[in-house]
């Protein structure tokens, strides 16, 4: 019995300074990378906006053989959805919220885990090139917070790949697009 009350006194100080510390730590976390690239921003936003291109950019999409994702009806701009499965990644969805010019927001829903904001950015450097920033942020529970002061660790390099991968597909996009350009600019020899 002696022994009992030991191990439940362990337990409950164990508990009570797991307690204390997420306490001290804060509820709200928030993770943000941004990058250049040579590009239009215009052409950046329109890429991020088309649910359909993240399976060639993501990070995750890329790193997990088990995904599956299902784009919504719609799936392009403001209200535009998609959901994934994953043997790894759990499951959920994310929804465009609102969509501008310079700046996307959407709400990540983690099935089990919570619920998140993501935030683009998208502005001309003075060079001319896109400026492009990519983030999220949310809340954690009380007993959870310790999570959220590690978020930045975790999910961090997750968006300098996604950026990476996303400007090279950028150039590639603004490469094809000045080809095809050219070739219908082009004059057509009228033969006789």
């Amino acid at each position: 019995m002696k022994i009992l009350k030991i191990v439940l006194i362990i337990v409950a100080v164990v508990f009570g300074t797991f307690t204390i510390y997420n306490a001290t730590l804060s509820k709200e976390y928030s993770v943000s990378r941004s990058t250049t690239m040579d590009v239009d921003p215009a052409l950046v936003q329109q890429i991020v906006s088309d649910f359909s291109t993240w399976p060639e950019w993501s990070a995750w999409f890329l790193a997990d053989s088990t995904m599956e994702y299902e784009l919504g009806t719609t799936y392009v701009g403001e209200g535009a959805t998609y959901s994934w499965t994953s043997e790894n990644s759990g499951s959920g969805g994310m929804e465009i919220l609102q969509l501008t010019a310079s700046a996307m927001e959407t709400k990540i829903d983690f099935v089990g885990q919570g619920t998140s904001y993501g935030h683009w950015e998208f502005s001309t450097s003075d060079e001319g090139k896109a400026l492009v920033s990519w983030g999220f942020s949310g809340e954690m529970p009380l007993l959870m917070r310790w999570m959220g002061a590690q978020m930045d660790k975790w999910v961090g390099p997750d968006f300098e790949t996604g950026l990476a991968n996303l400007t090279a597909y950028a150039e590639r996009e603004a490469i094809a697009n000045e080809v095809a350009e050219q070739q219908t600019m082009q004059p057509v020899e009228v033969l006789d």
